[in-house]
């Protein structure tokens, strides 16, 4: 036998360095790899089992789920969705399906990798702040669906592997602006922000350098 082997590589062990406890079953964030299921309770700083692979019963928001379809988990509710939101992580596959009203849906566990490009439709209204998660596929195509101005607040470059894509397409009527706010001092196009997608149809692609958001092609009215 290999005398370099450690473990088996579906349960890893996690070191607790949030902030707060993890219970037996919570979902854990393995940093840009992948999500798990803590298979005992792991105090701050501890150290505990975490597995991740097979099909597990988690907590689901309402919408119909077809058997094997991409699911998608957030840390605000720590709830399943059926489409991605704001700030989730891709967490796998539906192994089976659910009606709209169903509480909990099998999962199974997957790499954030598997995900492939991501596709968000914004809210009507209020601002929208997009974390790295949002990011963890390398690709994120936005649309936006604003009845009124808008802002998306981008995370830091710095937090994103140089070559990172964000498509943003504008899909709502009325002269809404849609104002993409990079991080800090962060630029994007060149400039501070970012206000020119404010017609239906308006379109534009962006690649992160590590340092800034560069136009790469844009189609705006």
């Amino acid at each position: 036998m290999a005398t370099n082997y450690i473990q088996k590589g579906e349960v890893v062990d996690f070191t607790n360095n949030t902030a707060a406890a993890i219970a037996s079953n919570d979902v854990v964030v393995l940093g840009s790899f992948q999500l798990g299921i803590a298979l005992a309770a792991i105090a701050v700083d501890a150290v505990g089992a975490v597995i991740v692979e097979g099909i597990f019963s988690l907590a689901k928001a309402a919408g119909v789920v077809t058997a094997w379809q991409k699911l998608w988990w957030s840390t605000a509710t720590e709830l399943v969705y059926n489409a991605p939101v704001a700030n989730s992580y891709f967490i796998g596959y539906a192994a089976e399906a659910e009606l709209t009203g169903s509480t909990t849906v099998k999962v199974l566990l997957e790499e954030f990798s598997e995900e492939g490009p991501r596709y968000l439709t914004l809210p009507a209204t209020g601002a929208v702040t997009l974390t790295a998660v949002d990011f963890s596929g390398g690709k994120l195509s936005v649309l936006a669906t604003n009845t009124a101005a808008q802002t998306l607040n981008l995370p830091s470059v710095t937090l994103l592997p140089p070559g990172t894509e964000l498509f943003v397409k504008k899909l709502s009527g009325g002269a809404f602006a849609l104002t993409i706010d990079p991080a800090g001092a962060e630029t994007i196009a060149g400039g501070a922000t970012l206000a020119t997608i404010d017609a239906d149809g308006d379109q534009a692609l962006f690649i992160s350098t590590g340092a800034a958001w560069v136009v790469v092609t844009s189609t705006i009215a």
